[in-house]
């Protein structure tokens, strides 16, 4: 099977998210898709879309390794290698640092303001493959505390702990799975929210919740529909244009 770090090397489909085309006619006009990578030491990362750090600080002073060359919209030759220094969207002389808990091979972090907790997260490949990143994979029994975000926004709007983390769990547990869904565009786009659930471990699980004013969705796998008493727990959000409150 290959490895999740060549796809750099290759032109592959659009990923479902960090993912950059670049074209360069003078270069033949080649497309080529970068998954979010950095390459250190011998070692391919990949990007943590799905998590954040429980306590920010945890990421240390110790640095790692630094980016020497970003490739995303610089780089349109197929058959270019990877190296260490390279990064597929961090600029150069971004650093990176040691997170406490983790191997370096583990994970690292790197400083990115417009992330939730101020870091964006690096996975080594082994260690990638391994980590659980689905909704499936949230160990719900283990669940201390949800925090809220509106899309794109880096501080929570709420808070959800003790039994309303249990009945938030119960709401998206009993959603309706409907692999044909199509969101409701009347109003305009969804809100589109951020739900992060955090356990005892120091990573929380972070999955996009939306409302297009019709139906509150989400994609565990299928997109799910889930009963209108989850948006009980968005009211401090603004409300989908044309919602009566």
């Amino acid at each position: 099977m290959r490895k999740w770090f060549l796809v750099s090397l290759a032109i592959i489909a659009l990923a479902a998210s960090g993912c950059s085309q670049v074209i360069n006619p003078i270069k033949g006009g080649a497309v080529l898709d970068w998954v979010d990578f950095i390459k250190l030491n011998g070692i391919s990362y990949r990007g943590l879309y799905s998590n954040v750090l429980k306590d920010p600080d945890d990421v240390t002073d110790q640095i790692v390794g630094e980016v020497q060359f970003k490739v995303a919209d610089v780089v349109s030759n197929p058959k270019y290698k990877t190296k260490d220094g390279d990064a597929a969207f961090l600029a150069k002389g971004t650093k990176l640092y040691q997170v406490e808990g983790f191997r370096p091979e583990e994970v690292i972090a790197a400083e990115d303001e417009s992330q939730i907790g101020g870091y964006r997260l690096y996975a080594g490949e082994e260690f990638f493959q391994t980590f659980g990143h689905h909704y499936k994979d949230v160990p719900k029994d283990r669940v201390e505390q949800i925090q809220l975000y509106v899309q794109g926004e880096i501080r929570p709007f709420r808070i959800l702990m003790d039994e309303e983390v249990s009945q938030f769990i119960s709401i998206l547990e009993n959603g309706e799975d409907k692999s044909d869904f199509t969101p409701d565009r009347t109003n305009g786009d969804p809100i589109y929210y951020k739900m992060v659930f955090f356990t005892d471990g120091p990573l929380g699980y972070a999955y996009n919740l939306n409302d297009d004013g019709k139906n509150v969705f989400f994609s565990p796998w299928y997109t799910r529909v889930v009963d209108d008493e989850i948006r009980k727990f968005l009211e401090p959000a603004d409300l989908h244009p044309g919602m009566e409150e």
